[in-house]
């Protein structure tokens, strides 16, 4: 059956790259952004604290857009990253959550995903692959919006009978033209390319999940088309070691890569990534040379 999706997040590198995968011949997607570039976006700024009048006249906007019965409101917007040492948004999410949550009450989608993070919710000192049931330790404020969202989206989901996913994603890499700093393997490819010395936080023997852009949205896209429902974590099979990066990006660059290590602690990001393996069928796994090839090569025609 035909959908609305209403995407929360315009411009975010993950919304993005889901923009160039979905099917639009069988979706109506509807945008909330701040600013209007097409005749299918909703204007507002989400991260802004707004009042019922503003609300009332978006979600009248996304009726006048609406295609079809059945809506999926989509997350996406998010202020900050996962760095340690990121400033605190905790203000602006908790408006984007709120007027999320605000607008879901007037609309009644069918159902409503967040797009979560699974690098800052889980234990980092622990060689082990961490499941969805499993405890979760907020790494920084970051994670600890995430999953305070999380809670707050799953009680709400539960006292207005609408669905919920959440998607508890890996470290993302891919292509973006408008960034070079979104995340370790994109940031340290740039800093390569421009003969810069790397800089480690952790040990080069930490083990981190990664997944690409690309993959993000095919998870998406079969979570929308299976009609998934409860919380996942979206990642690659096995977890990759820093030097194992470092290695291939020499490799790729064919130069020897400097860096200096601020940290010599150890870190796991492992999860479990069968939950949704099971569900859809789907296991997504690195290839390290073609997956950082293909990114040098693209960096380098931009």
């Amino acid at each position: 059956m035909n959908k609305d999706l209403i995407i929360f997040g315009r411009t975010s590198i993950l919304s993005t790259n889901f923009d160039s995968h979905i099917n639009k011949s069988k979706n109506n997607i509807i945008y909330i952004t701040r600013k209007q570039k097409s005749l299918n976006e909703v204007v507002c700024n989400i991260g802004n604290n707004l009042k019922k009048r503003e609300l009332d006249e978006i979600s009248l906007k996304i009726s006048k857009l609406s295609n079809n019965p059945q809506k999926i409101f989509i997350l996406f917007s998010w202020s900050g990253s996962p760095r340690k040492y990121e400033r605190d948004n905790t203000i602006i999410n908790s408006n984007i959550l709120k007027n999320f949550l605000e607008l879901s009450k007037i609309v009644k989608p069918k159902k409503l995903i967040f797009i979560s993070s699974a690098g800052a919710v889980y234990p980092e000192s622990k060689n082990y692959k961490f499941r969805e049931s499993d405890e979760t330790l907020a790494q920084n404020i970051y994670g600890q919006q995430k999953l305070k969202s999380e809670k707050t989206i799953k009680e709400f989901s539960k006292s207005e009978n609408i669905k919920y996913t959440i998607l508890r994603v890996s470290s993302a890499f891919g292509f973006d033209p408008r960034f070079s700093d979104q995340g370790v393997i994109n940031k340290w490819l740039h800093y390569a390319i421009n003969k810069n010395i790397l800089q480690l936080y952790n040990s080069p023997d930490s083990l981190i999940n990664f997944i690409s852009f690309d993959n993000v949205s095919i998870a998406l896209r079969k979570t929308i088309d299976l009609d998934l429902e409860g919380i996942f974590n979206i990642g690659s099979e096995n977890s990759i070691s820093l030097q194992e990066i470092i290695n291939v990006i020499g490799k790729i660059t064919n130069q020897k890569i400097h860096y200096e290590i601020h940290s010599e602690k150890r870190r796991f990001f492992k999860i479990d990534i069968n939950k949704f393996y099971n569900q859809t069928g789907i296991i997504f796994k690195i290839n390290l040379l073609k997956d950082i090839s293909n990114l040098y090569q693209s960096i380098i025609k931009n």
